[in-house]
């Protein structure tokens, strides 16, 4: 049934789209504090080299440990004696007239003692205190200290190892958490069937009941019908009997379009007829049948059809689409309105637009997303002069869900319009 496999898929749909957020943020939060974790132990690391003037200083007891939050901590390398030897760096003290006062540049490769003035004096123009950057594919953090003579250290450290095993470890997370998501959306798509069993149940059970008392209701309706008739035999007619027959006639419409929708719920039921259509001369007669209707409410109904639009479809589903709009369109149009039907062939070969649209000047404030609901009516009290049960609008989705073709329904300066695209089947 098409109806429960849009369910099942939304049901998958959401789901993945869920799992996805969650893995996401998970993962972005784990991935940023891993970063911010990092880049703490550098500039903690810098600011022992800077605290000791420039130069490692070598482990004798144990260094206070840097700040460990629930969401950080910035230990990431083991405070061992080994980080004297193991730590990449160089450091130039500057006087107060930016004149080069010390430079130690024993400790790193990449720098030469004059290169690493002339990377100082770039951090200097930046007027950064503390940062990182990339040059030759390498990753550095820099620090900057003055002291009271205006003197300033500055102090870079070659974070490589560091942003290295970060990047190591994004890659494989993100890596790991897609895998993740996909093995989720399989194993749920595996057992949604049993999570929506309880609807499917439900829905079978719902149907059932609407065919069942459809088919029961018939019987009473029609002996009340003939017994209508017969009575306006004998005592002719009078607005009882004219009313009785009226509301039969409400009845019997209702129970066919019930059990219509019925059928329509399930495809193997609901065969579909294709052959090529010239749905310009069925929008045509159509609407001339609705001519007389609309113009008995002091409104009329103009069709701008172009000619030969012919689609690969089903005609009587198309002829009931038509009506069950142009029916719609006539109920509420305004008094002394218009109501217009506009048919073209599609920006697509062998797809055919249709608009239906009328005067409702009420119209602005409406919840359109609803209008296809079963049994919804604008007029929740369902007291409105206008007849209807609210399942007109929604056996035409199903019948345009069943021709493939898709709707959109809109207003625009007083008038109510619904556009269709209805494609070749």
């Amino acid at each position: 049934m098409d109806l429960i496999k849009r369910l099942r898929h939304r049901f998958i749909f959401l789901a993945a789209v869920s799992i996805f957020i969650i893995v996401s943020v998970a993962l972005l939060s784990i991935n940023w504090m891993s970063a911010r974790s990092m880049q703490e132990s550098c500039l903690k690391t810098m600011s022992r080299i800077a605290d000791n003037g420039g130069v490692m200083p070598m482990r004798e007891g144990h260094y206070p440990t840097g700040t460990t939050t629930w969401f950080i901590d910035s230990d990431w390398n083991d405070d061992t004696r080994e980080a004297y030897y193991s730590t990449r760096y160089f450091s130039v003290t500057f006087s107060s007239r930016n004149k080069v006062m010390a430079i130690h540049a024993d400790q790193i490769a990449a720098y030469t003692e004059s290169e690493a003035v002339s990377e100082a004096i770039r951090i200097l123009a930046s007027r950064q205190e503390a940062g990182f950057y990339e040059k030759n594919g390498a990753d550095y953090g820099f620090l900057v200290r003055s002291d009271a003579r205006q003197e300033k250290l500055v102090v870079v450290v070659d974070a490589s190892r560091e942003f290295m095993a970060v990047r190591s470890f994004m890659n494989f997370s993100f890596r790991f958490g897609l895998v993740c998501i996909v093995l989720f959306i399989i194993i749920f798509a595996s057992l949604s069937n049993r999570a929506i069993q309880p609807f499917i149940h439900n829905f079978e059970n719902q149907k059932r009941f609407i065919t069942n008392a459809s088919h029961e209701l018939k019987t009473p309706i029609a002996i009340i019908s003939v017994n209508a008739e017969a009575l306006e035999m004998v005592n002719g007619e009078n607005e009882w009997t004219q009313g009785i027959l009226k509301q039969v006639h409400r009845l019997s419409n209702l129970i066919n379009h019930l059990i219509l929708l019925s059928k329509m719920g399930e495809g193997s039921q609901f065969q579909m007829q294709k052959a090529l259509v010239n749905v310009s001369e069925v929008a045509s007669n159509t609407a001339g049948s609705f001519q007389l209707l609309a113009a008995e409410q002091h409104k009329k109904v103009e069709a701008d059809l172009e000619k030969d639009v012919r689609i690969q479809t089903d005609e009587k589903c198309f002829l009931e689409l038509l009506n069950i709009f142009l029916d719609n369109a006539v109920k509420y149009c305004d008094e002394g309105g218009t109501i217009r039907l506009i048919l073209r062939k599609g920006k697509k070969d062998g797809t055919a637009a249709l608009a239906i649209s009328n005067d409702y000047a009420a119209g602005e404030h409406e919840d359109y997303t609803r209008f296809f609901e079963r049994f919804y009516r604008s007029d929740e009290s369902h007291n409105s002069a206008k007849a209807g049960y609210g399942i007109g609008l929604s056996m035409a989705r199903e019948i345009l869900g069943m021709l493939k073709g898709k709707i959109r329904v809109s207003w625009k300066d007083g008038r109510i319009i619904f556009s269709m695209v209805i494609p070749s089947l």
